[in-house]
């Protein structure tokens, strides 16, 4: 009966999710905390309770920047585009340290709630959690879930194509999709596009000093934004 898993990364979850003897790093996506489900327990560093959760606006249940699933795009909204690998390798990375090294990773703000709903900011995205340049100096609102076109593409995924309307509603409803704003309120927002990638870089900047992003994600989020033309 000896310990199997060193620890735990979880995202979906009852609305209790239960202690363990190892270190559980637990990370709602935008679909759980939307629902009903979502847990209130709070963070622990007892033996028997070393728990963290980190919740990231604009991270859907699965995938959907890389997803061979969604490409081409079977939901009725554009997909996010926002890189969950980059995200959970924070929480991943924050675990591997407790588990080998024994340093509790830091304590992080929940995302807020509106009654049911997340909380949103004055440009649509959820308050609170664990920030990211795409929330904070945003092109776009995020949101959760997508749903199936209807009709369906003509061409669609393998998987979608075998498993016609109901596949595409399952990988839909899992998905976070987005509403980009226009060139014009971009304008509005940052004024040039040299004033918006400065406003990312010194954001990146001060999350990876804080400990939220990691430094090997730099310049695929740089170029992101060096990517947005208005």
């Amino acid at each position: 009966m000896q310990r199997i898993y060193d620890g735990f990364l979880p995202t979906s979850n009852g609305s209790v999710i239960r202690q363990i003897d190892v270190p559980m790093i637990h990370v709602p996506t935008m679909l759980e905390v939307s629902g009903a489900n979502i847990t209130t327990r709070p963070d622990g560093d007892a033996p028997g309770d070393q728990y963290r959760v980190y919740e990231f606006p604009g991270m859907g249940h699965v995938d959907t920047r890389n997803n061979v699933r969604l490409i081409p795009n079977p939901c009725a909204i554009p997909l996010s585009t926002y890189p969950m690998q980059a995200y959970m390798s924070v929480a991943l990375n924050y675990l591997f340290q407790w588990v080998d090294k024994d340093v509790a990773p830091p304590k992080a703000d929940r995302i807020l709630k509106n009654g049911t709903a997340m909380a949103v900011d004055e440009r649509g995205n959820p308050k609170g959690g664990i920030r990211s340049p795409y929330v904070d100096v945003p092109i776009t609102k995020y949101g959760v879930p997508n749903k199936a076109a209807s009709p369906l593409p003509a061409k669609t995924s393998d998987y979608v194509t075998k498993g016609g309307a109901p596949a595409a509603t399952q990988m839909c409803g899992l998905s976070a999709f987005q509403n980009d704003y226009s060139k014009e309120e971009l304008k509005q927002f940052y004024g040039s596009k040299k004033a918006y990638r400065s406003k990312v870089e010194k954001r990146v900047s001060e999350l990876e000093k804080a400990g939220w992003s990691l430094p090997i994600y730099r310049e695929m989020i740089l170029g992101d934004a060096a990517r947005v033309e208005f």
